[in-house]
């Protein structure tokens, strides 16, 4: 961030306008949104390739590989009762909850853990079922629908912060 800019040959980004501190939250988000989010599908990959291959004992088995996805997703401070302390995807899915009304079960609460998160902690053990008993054609269906998913609280966030920064 020499500057204030990026120097990418193909797209570069323009952060001059933001002071040390919007800077910083940049990195931040960048870091602990866009690389976990891509990490967290590459663990689900993984857990399908073993699966595909037939391969039980490949990286511990494709559970194992399948179990590391939801952890990065989860991230390790969140706590087993979902209390506000994380830092990773699932945190960002209840922060842009309560900003957007989403929460509980039903999606109807104002606090709380959002739906999302409900919605994904089924599709991972549905997953992770799908991948103890063969079947993968359904895993990479049930991945496909967790992918989609998890671009809700990003999507959720660039709205938040664009309407912000627009303020």
């Amino acid at each position: 961030f020499e500057g204030g800019r990026t120097s990418f040959t193909n797209g570069n980004a323009d952060f001059s306008q933001y002071g040390l501190e919007g800077r910083e939250q940049i990195i931040k988000k960048g870091t602990a949104y866009m690389n976990v989010w891509m990490y967290t599908i590459r663990e689900f990959e993984d857990a399908l390739d073993d699966c595909k291959r037939g391969c039980i004992n490949c990286n511990d088995d494709p559970v194992h590989a399948w179990d590391e996805g939801v952890c990065f997703y989860t991230g390790s401070l969140e706590g087993q009762d979902g209390a506000p302390s994380g830092y990773l995807l699932h945190q960002l899915a209840d922060k842009r909850s309560l900003n957007f009304k989403t929460g509980g079960p039903d999606g109807t609460d104002v606090d709380g853990q959002s739906k999302l998160n409900y919605d994904l902690m089924d599709e991972f053990a549905l997953g992770n079922y799908q991948l103890q008993s063969g079947n993968c054609p359904s895993a990479r269906k049930t991945k496909e629908r967790i992918a989609q998913l998890m671009y809700i609280p990003m999507i959720q966030g660039s709205l938040r912060y664009a309407y912000k920064v627009d303020k």
